[in-house]
This record gives structure tokens, C-alpha cells and sequence, in this order.
């Protein structure tokens, strides 16, 4: 049996892929940041499926989740790492406060950085893999989304150092880099987008009409945005393919954009990424 820890598994990419990896017969370690999150999400989940708490911000949870797992393993090690947990704080860079972008960071960067830390003494028991699940947001940035996409980039270098630095002792680092999938991330930006315009509407004057536009284009993403289950599909390909690709993009929309991205010169990319954020 396969023993796979995938963290932000509360809610929709983290859910789908830990339910789509327990109905497959893996050992799924199914990490949620607080004890009572997850419960509706993964009720549907058999008795090998084992939920963990895990706030990836703090050491001493950290150390508690990975004791837990060790001791379920009993000797065992991981085959899989799937760094999922993240958050989305959108808004002009000029008027973030540098908390929130330290927390931007803190959880889609240092966060998976930490787990897999963590986890790789495991990963070589058992030979096994290191996902990150980052975004076509990490190849592709557009204007009110700078804080995620600069976590997203940093998970691009990340990844691709991690899979030199550890390729000679044959763990497989794989980046997935879904387009716009339709997960609860969406309404959580909103909430947070609608904050910051009543908290400071006159620094956030000169974006106000386009801002708009952009909270609008999020309800979009979450509207028409792929299921979280198809990136879950291609999770469990990566950790179980024999030879697995060093990345995958999920959507046919972010595969375009991707291949085109290195042949448009950057103005016109600019004027094409305003096309989300226009009124």
C-alpha cells in the first residue's frame, strides 16, 4: 500500500485528491490546518484515510503532525508528499499590508518548503515522490493577483532546484500547475478583496474601476473553472507513473497560454493580462 501525506486537504483540490488517492487503496495522510476542518469534505472516506492537523505556519505543529505520521507508519516511509496548502491575497501591491503578503508567503512558500523538509527523511525510506502544487499563476502574472503570483514563481525556482538537488538519489520532484479551478480559494479572495476596498478606498481610488472588474473575474473562475477531481486525476498520475514528467499543466486553457507565453513580447502580454481587469 502506498502511504501519501497531502496537505490543505480540508477543502477542494487537497479534498479531491485525498479522496481520489483513498478510493485508489492508498494509505492517505490527510492534513487539515484545524482539528474540526475536513470532517464534510472527507466524510466520504474510508477507514485508511487518516486526518492530521497541520498548520504548515508553525514548528511546533509541524513537529506534532509528523510525529503522528511516524508512528502510524511504524518504520514505513512516504511515497508520496503532495504540497497542496496555500492561499490567495489579491490587490494592488501598492496598498497590501506587508502582513498579509508575509502570510502569502509564509504559507505557499516557507509552508510547503518546511513540510517537505520534514518529510524527505520518510520519502527515502520508501523511494518515493515530491509534488508541489503550484499554478499557471507561477508562468503567467497578471495585475491585482502580484502577492499570489509571487508565491507561485517561488514555487517554480523551488521546485525545479529540489528536483536537481535530489534527482541523483532517484526522488522524483514533479510541479502540477493547474489553470483556474473551481475551489473555495475564489470566495476567500473576494472576502478579502471586499475588506480591503471598505478599509482604505481612497489609497485604492485609482484602481477602484478595475478592481471591480477583477473581484468579477474571480466570481468567473470559480463559476467556470475545471473541477477540483481533474488536477486530483493528475496527481495520482504523477505519483504513480513510472516515469512521471518533471511538470503538468491541468487545462487546456493554461496548456495554450503557457506554450504561447515565451513567444509574445511583454507589452502585449501586459495589455492582454488587463483584459481580465477591465470595466
Amino acid at each position: 500500500m502506498m502511504n501519501v501525506l497531502i496537505t490543505g486537504a480540508s477543502t477542494g483540490i487537497g479534498a479531491a485528491t485525498a479522496l481520489a488517492l483513498d478510493q485508489q487503496g492508498m494509505r492517505v495522510f490527510a492534513a487539515v490546518e484545524h482539528e474540526a476542518e475536513g470532517r464534510a469534505a472527507l466524510a466520504g472516506a474510508s477507514a485508511h484515510l487518516q486526518r492530521v492537523d497541520l498548520d504548515v505556519t508553525s514548528p511546533e505543529s509541524m513537529r506534532a503532525a509528523f510525529a503522528e505520521i511516524e508512528s502510524a507508519l511504524d518504520g514505513a516511509g512516504l511515497h508520496g508528499v503532495v504540497n497542496n496548502a496555500g492561499i490567495g491575497v489579491p490587490g494592488p501591491l501598492e496598498t497590501i499590508p506587508l502582513d498579509d503578503l508575509r502570510r502569502q508567503l509564509e504559507v505557499n512558500v516557507l509552508g510547503q518548503v518546511a513540510v517537505t523538509q520534514a518529510a524527505l527523511p520518510l520519502v527515502r525510506k520508501a523511494s518515493g515522490r515530491v509534488l508541489f502544487v503550484g499554478s499557471v499563476g507561477g508562468i503567467l502574472a497578471s495585475q491585482f493577483a502580484g502577492a499570489y503570483h509571487a508565491s507561485k514563481f517561488a514555487i517554480e525556482a523551488i521546485g525545479d532546484v529540489w528536483r536537481q538537488e535530489l534527482d541523483p538519489e532517484g526522488i522524483a520532484v514533479i510541479l502540477i500547475e493547474p489553470s483556474a479551478i473551481s475551489t473555495p480559494i475564489w470566495d476567500k479572495a473576494i472576502d478579502y478583496l471586499d475588506r480591503l476596498l471598505s478599509r482604505d478606498p481612497g489609497r485604492l481610488a485609482p484602481y477602484r474601476d478595475r478592481l471591480v472588474a477583477f473581484r468579477e473575474s474571480l466570481h468567473s473562475a470559480d463559476e467556470h473553472g475545471k473541477a477540483p477531481e481533474d488536477v486530483a486525476e493528475v496527481i495520482s498520475t504523477a505519483l504513480t507513473e513510472k516515469h512521471p514528467d518533471a511538470r503538468y499543466v491541468v487545462g487546456g486553457a493554461g496548456k495554450l497560454a503557457t506554450a504561447l507565453r515565451p513567444l509574445v513580447p511583454d507589452r502585449i502580454a501586459d495589455k492582454l493580462a488587463e483584459r481580465t481587469a477591465s470595466p
